[in-house]
C-alpha cells in the first residue's frame, strides 16, 4: 500500500479525525474526557502549538491514521530551547504496517524542524518504541514512577509549617505563577516553560479536573511551588511541579504539604513519574516517596542543524528535570473509565 502524509486543515478533516479517535481511542461524540482533549488539539486558537500530520492512502485517499505534536518549550542554561512533544500517534487497524507509522513519524519530525523546533520528547509504549527508533529519536534515560501512600498514621499533619507558610488548592495558574517562574527556572538544569499562559492551556478545563496545589509564604503571600495533580478513585496523579528551588526546605514542604492535603481529602496514594538529574530522586527519597518497578525510556529527537555541544548536552540525563504527565494527552485508559452513576473516574493508577 502506498500513503501521503499531509498537514491536517483543522475545519477540512476534523470528521476525519473523529472517526479515528473513535476507532482507536475514545469517541469524542461521547466520552467528555475524549472530546475536550479533541477540542484541546484541533481547535482554530491552538493552530499555533500544536500541528497534526494524516496518513492518506493513495489508493482510496482515505484518511488511515495521524500524528499531533504541541510546543512545550524549555528553558536550559539560560537559552529558551524550543521543543516539541508528540501526542495521539493513530493508525487504522488494517494499516498497521511499518509504511504508514513511519510515514507520520517522520511528518511530524520534519514539521517540527522547519517549525524550528530544536528537540521533540517522547515517552512511547513498547509498540511504538520500533517506530521512534527507525525515525531517529534517542534515549536519554528512564522515567520512574514514585509513590507515597498518604493513607496511615504516618503522614505528617503539621505541615506546611503554620508559622511560615500556608497551602491552598486553586483551579487556574495566576500572575504568581508567572513571577515563580521568573524566580525559579534558572535553578533547574532544564525546566519546561511553566507561565501561567501556558499552564492554563495545558491544564485547564479538563474532565480529569486538574488542579494546583501552591505552597505560599506566609509573610509576603508569594508563591513558593505549586504541585499540578487530578484525582482518581483513590489517589491522585502529579503531572509536574516547581518550587523555588529543585531541593531543600520548600520542597519538602510542598510535597509534604501536598500529601497531607490529600490524605484530608481522603485520599490513599500518590504518584508521579520523574527522569532527569538525580539529585531530585534522592530529595524524593528523603521526603519519603518510594521509587516503583515501572519504567519507560524518555526518548529525543535533535534537530540535524542542531550544534554538536547542544546535542550532546541533550542526551546527559544531567540536565533534565522532567515529568511524565507534561507529555500526557491521551491518558490510560483506566483515567477515561468513567463510572455512570456517579460520573467520576473508577481507577487505580499506581505503577501506571
Amino acid at each position: 500500500m502506498g500513503y501521503t502524509v499531509v498537514l491536517a486543515e483543522t475545519d477540512a478533516h476534523r470528521e476525519a479525525l473523529a472517526r479515528i479517535w473513535t476507532t482507536n481511542s475514545y469517541d469524542p461524540a461521547v466520552n467528555p474526557c475524549a472530546r475536550e482533549r479533541f477540542d484541546w488539539l484541533y481547535r482554530e486558537p491552538a493552530v499555533d502549538k500544536a500541528q497534526t500530520w494524516l496518513a492518506i492512502e493513495t489508493a482510496s485517499q482515505a484518511v488511515i491514521g495521524c500524528g499531533s505534536v504541541f510546543r512545550s518549550d524549555r528553558c536550559f542554561r539560560g537559552r529558551r530551547v524550543a521543543a516539541g512533544v508528540p501526542a495521539v500517534f493513530f493508525v487504522e487497524k488494517e494499516h498497521r504496517v511499518a509504511a504508514a507509522a513511519l510515514a507520520i513519524q517522520r511528518a511530524v519530525l520534519a514539521g517540527g524542524c522547519r517549525a524550528g523546533f530544536d528537540v521533540v520528547v517522547a515517552k512511547p509504549n513498547r509498540r511504538a518504541r520500533p517506530i521512534c527508533d527507525r525515525v531517529g529519536y534517542q534515549p536519554v534515560t528512564d522515567l520512574h514512577d514514585w509513590y507515597y501512600v498518604v493513607a496511615g498514621d504516618h503522614v505528617r499533619m503539621d505541615l506546611p509549617d503554620p508559622a511560615r507558610y500556608t497551602g491552598e488548592v486553586v483551579s487556574a495558574a495566576d500572575d504568581r505563577f508567572d513571577r515563580l517562574w521568573e524566580r525559579a527556572h534558572h535553578r533547574y538544569p532544564m525546566a519546561a516553560e511553566k507561565t501561567a499562559a501556558f499552564l492554563n492551556w495545558r491544564y485547564s478545563g479538563f474532565k480529569e479536573n486538574y488542579r494546583f496545589y501552591c505552597l505560599i509564604a506566609k509573610d509576603d503571600r508569594r508563591l513558593l511551588g505549586y504541585v499540578v495533580f487530578y484525582a482518581m478513585k483513590d489517589g491522585v496523579v502529579v503531572s509536574e511541579l516547581l518550587a523555588e528551588e529543585p531541593g531543600g526546605d520548600v520542597l519538602e514542604h510542598l510535597l509534604l504539604g501536598f500529601c497531607a492535603a490529600m490524605k484530608r481529602e481522603g485520599q490513599v496514594w500518590v504518584s508521579l513519574w520523574y527522569a532527569g538529574a538525580a539529585a531530585f530522586e534522592e530529595e524524593l527519597r528523603r521526603i519519603g516517596f518510594t521509587r516503583g518497578t515501572h519504567q519507560r525510556t524518555l526518548l529525543v529527537y535533535l534537530n540535524p542543524e542542531a550544534d554538536a555541544a547542544f546535542r550532546r548536552e541533550m542526551l546527559d540525563r544531567a540536565n533534565w528535570f522532567i515529568f511524565a504527565g507534561e507529555m500526557d494527552v491521551i491518558l490510560s485508559d483506566e483515567v477515561w473509565r468513567m463510572d455512570q452513576e456517579t460520573d467520576v473516574v473508577a481507577a487505580d493508577a499506581v505503577g501506571r
